[in-house]
């Protein structure tokens, strides 16, 4: 806000000396002016001193470039401080950005190391323990083994039933 209130100030200051400068100007064109009335003879030309150089005109037109003046200081420091926010938000943006590009970059790393200590883990548990489930289907060996339980288990079905029979009929055979 210390911007806008300099700004301001130094366009009223601008606008008072503009005024000035102006009335100075004036001035000179009124010299010209008589010199001018001089040199033709137009004596009759009117008035050599103009009614702005009357007391309260000067300080009415002072007044009012003045206001001017700091009315456009006003917005200059306004637009000023605009852009000093726009730069230092820009730059507070790019100093973010940088950093959480290095956080993300970090993070990457320790992620992408605890993986490999995973993976290498596994590759050597890998080869200590053995497999829970056999991935190989030992035909042979499992369709006799299954056979067998099968023949076993009508051979006793068969003597259950003869048991079964002799138990109907009165007696017990062997």
């Amino acid at each position: 806000m210390g911007t806008v209130v300099i700004c301001t100030l130094a366009g009223a200051a601008i606008g008072a000396v503009a005024a000035i400068g102006l009335y100075i100007l004036g001035f000179g064109v009124e010299l010209l002016n008589c010199v001018c009335s001089i040199i033709t003879c137009n004596c009759d030309g009117g008035d050599a001193i103009p009614g702005m150089w009357s007391g309260s005109s000067f300080m009415s037109v002072l007044i009012f470039c003045a206001i001017g003046g700091a009315a456009i200081g006003f917005i200059y420091g306004l637009v000023k401080v605009k852009a000093a926010n726009d730069a230092e938000i820009a730059r507070r943006n790019a100093e973010n950005s940088e950093a959480a590009k290095k956080q993300r970059e970090q993070w990457a790393g320790e992620v992408k190391s605890k993986a490999l200590n995973v993976s290498n883990t596994c590759e050597a548990n890998y080869k200590n323990v053995s497999l829970l489930v056999n991935g190989v289907y030992k035909a042979d060996a499992q369709m006799s083994s299954i056979l067998q339980e099968l023949s076993n288990v009508a051979e006793l079905k068969g003597k259950v039933d003869a048991m079964a029979d002799d138990a109907k009929k009165g007696g017990a055979s062997e």
